[in-house]
C-alpha cells in the first residue's frame, strides 16, 4: 500500500529539510506519494484582486503577489529536483500552491485533512510557523480539534542515520504512533525498531505496554527480527530518551503527544511536557509525533 505524505515547503532552503529526510530515510521510494505544499500570503493567491485604491498602491500589491508566486514556485521546483534526483518517481510527486485563507498553519492543517495524508512533514520553517500560530487560544482550540494525523518535525536531520526509537507508555497517542511506525516501515527492511520505555515509578505493567507496541508493529508487517525492546529505570524520562537517541544516533524518535500541557506558543498544544523536552533538544533525529 502506498504511503501519502504532505511536505510543507517555505521560502528558504531550510524548508527542504523534510524533503532531504525522505530521500535519505526511505529506500522503497516507489511506494511513496509526496505532495509538496506551499502556502502563499493572501496577496499571492491566484484569485487575488487588489482593493480599490490609487494605482501606485495596486501596482505595488501586484508586484508583491508576483514575487511571492515566484518564490513559492521556485521552492516547489527545488523540492521536486531533489526528490527526482534521489530516486522518487515523477508520477508520484505532486504539488500544491495555495493562497493563504485562514492562516498558514490552519490552511496547512486543512490541506492535511482534505488529502487524507499519512503524515505532514515540517522542515525548520514549518515548525516555526506552528509556534507563531499557537500563540492564541483560538488557534490552540482549532488545531487541537482538527489535527488528527502524525506530524514529522525535521529540524536539521543528519543524512545516513538509520532505525527508529519508539518511545512507549500506556497512552492512546503512544499506541497510535506505534501503529504509524509499523505502517511506514513495513517495506523499509534497513530500519530496525527499538521499543523503549522509561521506568520512573509512575507506570505499571511496562512489559505489557511494550508487548502491545510490539503487536502493533507485527500486525503491520514488521518482522520480529527487526524489533528489540528495553525498559530502563530513570527519574527523568525525557533525558533518558535523549540519551538513548544520542547514543545510537537514531534516524527517528517516535512518541505520542502526551504529558502535562505547557504554556506558550508551540508548548500550548502541540506536545506535552515529556515530548516537549525531547523536541527542544533533538535536531539530528527527526521527531514523529501523534496525538
Amino acid at each position: 500500500m502506498d504511503k501519502s505524505l504532505l511536505v510543507a515547503v517555505g521560502d528558504d532552503m531550510s524548508s527542504l529539510h523534510g524533503v532531504r529526510f525522505l530521500c535519505s530515510f526511505f529506500s522503497q521510494k516507489e511506494s511513496l506519494e509526496v505532495t509538496l505544499c506551499y502556502i502563499a500570503p493572501l496577496s499571492a493567491s491566484k484569485d487575488f484582486k487588489a482593493p480599490a485604491q490609487p494605482l501606485r498602491f495596486q501596482t505595488v500589491d501586484r508586484e508583491i503577489a508576483a514575487q511571492y508566486s515566484r518564490t513559492g514556485h521556485e521552492s516547489i521546483d527545488a523540492g521536486i529536483d531533489v526528490l527526482l534526483s534521489r530516486g522518487f518517481h515523477k508520477g508520484k510527486v505532486t504539488t500544491k500552491y495555495r493562497g493563504k485563507r485562514l492562516g498558514t498553519v490552519k490552511d496547512l492543517v486543512q490541506e492535511g485533512k482534505r488529502g487524507i495524508y499519512d503524515a505532514v512533514v515540517l522542515g525548520r520553517r514549518g515548525y516555526a510557523l506552528f509556534e507563531q500560530a499557537l500563540d492564541t487560544s483560538v488557534s490552540r482550540q482549532m488545531l487541537d480539534q482538527t489535527i488528527d494525523f502524525p506530524v514529522w518535525i525535521c529540524r536539521q536531520p543528519e543524512e545516513g542515520r538509520r532505525h527508529v526509537l519508539l518511545c512507549m507508555d500506556p497512552s492512546e497517542p503512544s499506541m497510535r504512533i506505534a501503529d504509524h511506525v509499523g505502517f511506514m516501515l513495513k517495506e523499509e527492511k534497513q530500519h530496525e525498531v527499538k521499543l523503549f520505555s522509561v521506568d520512573d515509578g509512575s507506570q505499571k505493567d511496562m512489559e505489557g505496554t511494550l508487548e502491545k507496541g510490539k503487536q502493533a508493529l507485527l500486525i503491520n508487517g514488521i518482522e520480529e527480527a527487526r524489533i528489540t525492546s528495553q525498559i530502563i529505570k530513570a527519574s527523568n524520562v525525557p533525558e533518558a530518551i535523549l540519551s538513548e537517541g544520542k547514543r545510537n544516533a537514531y534516524a527517528v524518535i517516535a512518541m505520542g503527544r502526551g504529558g502535562t500541557p505547557q504554556k506558550g506558543l508551540f508548548k500550548k498544544w502541540f506536545i506535552g511536557s515529556r515530548s516537549l523536552k525531547v523536541f527542544e533538544h533533538t535536531s539530528k533525529s527527526v521527531l514523529w509525533l501523534s496525538r
